[in-house]
């Protein structure tokens, strides 16, 4: 399979990062694609190092700050390729991630999305570790989304491909004619969430209008994981201190504001129980260790009918049985 592949770039202040991303991508065995930039506005060196160090091979789109949901939208209008990879710059692609990714679509039409397994890299050191970041992304019977694997040392677990509910968006391999049939309201990603939780709301949708998500085993990459990286309690509440309000936030409020916008009748009966329990598990932490935060229950709410008009579209596009709508949340 030679057919081009379009790889977007979203970026913002990401000086530490593009040069390795840029060049990582440079240097796949996949040799038929192009390379997009949306630089959302950063007040870095960032367009300095791509105009420096790469005028002639990439594609500079200077964009105000639309977010990571609106600068991905960006990047794949102004893409041309049958497959297009959306990616954060703190990735860095091993030699095959295309190549591996791009055969997984030909074994089953109905596939939408793929990932391959991201490790971690410590860009202080300039180090692969040997830490996996994700293999996917599961979507349980309480609505959390959950990057499988994160935090273990890869050894051996995740061997074989397989079907996820959803790709981490640090470097989510999309088939264009998917994005286009799943579109809302003219965008691919939802533009309302700006960032956080956009790639588990796609996923949703591909897997509701009947496209499959899957990893594959043996496409590596490498991501200096930021937000969302810590396990346990203790070392949650640490990280989340070092984290912006406004982040955590809006990763809050897109949580629900994306189970508004997709759930359905049949599934939330059976799961409501566990969906309210989540609910005040959140509640409960904020009020003790995140108190700001709650106001953000209040965009949830004036977004409310927003997301009830879009989710009237998708409700008209669903493809698969109210069972395997249930099933999703096994995988």
């Amino acid at each position: 399979m030679n057919k081009l592949v379009s790889v977007a770039i979203v970026n913002w202040n990401g000086e530490k990062y593009l040069y390795k991303c840029i060049d990582s991508l440079l240097n796949q065995n996949y040799k038929n694609i192009e390379i997009i930039i949306v630089d959302n506005d950063s007040t870095d060196n960032s367009v300095k190092i791509i105009e420096d160090n790469f005028k002639e091979k990439v594609v500079l789109f200077k964009n105000k700050n639309t977010g990571y949901a609106g600068g991905a939208n960006k990047g794949i209008e102004l893409s041309n390729g049958e497959y297009v990879i959306i990616a954060n710059p703190d990735i860095v692609f091993g030699e095959n991630y295309i190549e591996k990714c791009i055969n997984k679509f030909s074994e089953d039409e109905s596939i939408g999305a793929v990932t391959g397994k991201l490790l971690k890299y410590d860009f202080d050191t300039d180090k692969k570790l040997n830490v996996i970041d994700s293999v996917g992304i599961s979507f349980n019977h309480y609505r959390q989304g959950i990057d499988i694997g994160q935090n273990e040392v890869d050894e051996g677990k995740y061997e074989e491909d397989k079907r996820v509910f959803g790709v981490c968006g640090a470097a989510a391999v999309f088939k264009k004619d998917a994005l286009e049939k799943i579109k809302v309201s003219g965008e691919y990603f939802d533009n309302d969430f700006f960032a956080y939780k956009e790639d588990i709301d796609i996923c949703w949708r591909l897997n509701l209008y009947g496209f499959k998500c899957y990893y594959v085993h043996d496409s590596i990459s490498y991501h200096g994981r930021g937000m969302n990286s810590s396990k346990g309690i203790i070392n949650t509440i640490k990280n989340r201190r070092s984290q912006s309000e406004f982040l955590k936030g809006i990763s809050f409020r897109n949580h629900y504001l994306m189970i508004i916008k997709n759930e359905t009748n049949y599934a939330f009966e059976k799961d409501k129980s566990k969906i309210y329990i989540g609910v005040m598990k959140y509640l409960v932490f904020f009020m003790l260790f995140d108190r700001k935060c709650l106001k953000y229950v209040k965009e949830v709410k004036s977004k409310r009918p927003l997301m009830e008009a879009k989710r009237n579209q998708i409700l008209k596009n669903i493809k698969i049985s109210d069972e395997e709508i249930y099933k999703l949340f096994d995988l």
